[in-house]
């Protein structure tokens, strides 16, 4: 059997490398800065929907309860409600971060009042927010009926964000449901840490503001 030289094994390995390279570039990771990450991000629903750039906030929770937080960016969607703000999320990564949410859209999430934990359900840490069509979070309680249930946890790299679908306070067994995640004796592991950046903060840090930031 002839053997292959030994520039044929480097050349193989050096494919190997730049082909797992260019896979995490391509899968958001490698990122040193989520902030600057998240300006430079071609997102067209954001373009049309953000109205430009008021402010942005950065969010710290630990979904996974395994002591390394995650790290959201998200601005106010102005176009699309009041309180309706969107994400990209990041997950801590060897010496930076990787996207844990899709390259070219944001994530609906309301961390107002938002529970972190356990999910009895799926039997995993995450995130649980409820949703009305017609009350912010703040007024949910006037209502007996959420129009959706969200559970948001992360599998094998990526943010899963899973309707569990309306609740009815008024059936005893999905109020149950509801006490346990939002009534006055839940239980959170932690609450999520936010910081808030105008557009002057942002041209004070000497991040770069993208086209989509003009007001419109």
């Amino acid at each position: 059997m002839e053997r292959m030289p030994l520039h044929f094994f480097v050349r193989r390995a050096f494919l190997v490398w730049l082909s797992f390279w260019l896979g995490a570039l391509a899968n958001g990771q490698n990122i040193k800065d989520p902030v600057a990450d998240y300006l430079a991000m071609k997102v067209p629903d954001r373009t049309e929907n953000s109205g430009g750039l008021w402010v942005i906030k950065k969010v710290e929770v630990d979904i996974q309860g395994d002591g390394s937080p995650e790290i959201f960016v998200g601005t106010w969607y102005r176009k699309s409600g009041p309180n309706t703000w969107l994400w990209a999320g990041y997950q801590k990564d060897s010496d930076g971060y990787r996207r844990i949410t899709p390259p070219d859209s944001d994530v609906l999430i309301d961390f107002d009042n938002i529970y972190v934990g356990e999910i009895p359900e799926l039997q995993r840490q995450g995130l649980v927010q409820g949703y009305s069509l017609e009350l912010d979070n703040k007024d949910r309680d006037q209502s007996s009926l959420l129009s959706d249930l969200e559970y948001y946890y992360v599998d094998s790299g990526n943010l899963v964000q899973q309707s569990a679908g309306p609740l009815d306070r008024d059936d005893p067994s999905q109020k149950e449901t509801y006490d346990f995640f939002f009534g006055p004796n839940r239980k959170i592991r932690e609450t999520p840490k936010v910081e808030s950046f105008t557009i002057i903060d942002l041209v004070h840090r000497g991040y770069t503001i993208p086209d989509w930031a003009k007001r419109r």
